[in-house]
């Protein structure tokens, strides 16, 4: 499975993280395989084989050929069906809410069509971006629609961009009520800047980023040591730890990092 990875121009730096790719001849159905929570709002064009998603109740449902995914509860179980060719494009945390128009937090655990939040946007992007060529032009036509949205003189929430950026910074070890005090506001209000700009509270969004922070540690290490790494991550301890990973991976770390995860592995050491 080939990925690849780019920083957006600087201009698009505050909303976009980076732009992906993931091609591969898988010569039929795969197994479902877990996507984890990241903090990340995405968009998907998927290029070639749709992709199935398994639900909690076992049913199986086909994904739309492009998908706008919000903030996920938990992880999302998804395979290849064929041939595999994505675009993908990874907002900051506070990047997609000025292009979606709708707070956030209404779409907190959504997988859906980038056509049900912001027709307008979406019109012409999804032909343009499946008749591009390479990857460069992906991103190029991707940049461009963004760039004319931004010129109606939308922006990232101040507060919003700077909150997301310390949590992530410290893994999410800064309380919510000393980032409260940071910005003079009251810790209801910034509750409410999460709601409308991130999608999830920012309790909720620092659980991810020491989810995360852990799943990082524990990917890289040559020698992993889970009890070590959960507690440089912030866990209090192994019971903290299980509680956390089975909210938001579907299983216990021992059971979780027995098994090849192709396209979550992908995202985490990139």
């Amino acid at each position: 499975m080939n990925y690849r990875e780019q920083a957006p121009t600087a201009a698009l730096a505050p909303y976009i993280r980076c732009f992906w790719a993931i091609s591969d001849d898988v010569g039929g159905q795969a197994d479902f395989e877990p996507v984890l929570p990241d903090g990340c709002p995405e968009i998907v064009f998927n290029l070639a084989d749709r992709f199935q998603r398994q639900h909690d109740d076992g049913s199986v449902e086909t994904q739309p050929e492009t998908i706008f995914s919000g903030q996920l509860k938990r992880r999302i179980l998804i395979r290849p069906s064929g041939v595999v060719s994505l675009f993908g494009v990874r907002f900051q945390p506070a990047g997609a809410a000025p292009f979606v128009g709708i707070p956030l937090t209404e779409l907190f655990g959504s997988v859906i069509s980038p056509h049900l939040i912001s027709a307008s946007a979406f019109q012409d992007l999804d032909s343009r971006i499946r008749e591009a060529g390479s990857f460069a032009e992906c991103m190029k036509l991707f940049e461009s629609a963004m760039v004319t949205i931004l010129a109606n003189g939308i922006d990232v929430d101040p507060i919003a961009e700077d909150a997301c950026r310390i949590i992530s910074g410290t893994s999410g070890a800064i309380g919510v009520s000393r980032l409260a005090r940071r910005y003079g506001i009251t810790e209801r209000r910034l509750q409410r800047i999460f709601d409308r700009n991130i999608g999830i509270s920012p309790k909720r969004f620092s659980r991810i980023q020491r989810f995360q922070s852990f799943v990082r540690e524990i990917e890289a290490a040559e020698l992993p040591n889970i009890l070590d790494s959960a507690l440089a991550a912030g866990y209090y301890d192994q019971p903290h730890l299980i509680r956390e990973f089975r909210d938001f991976a579907g299983s216990s770390p021992l059971e979780y990092f027995k098994q090849t995860h192709r396209i979550s592995e992908l995202f985490t050491t990139a």
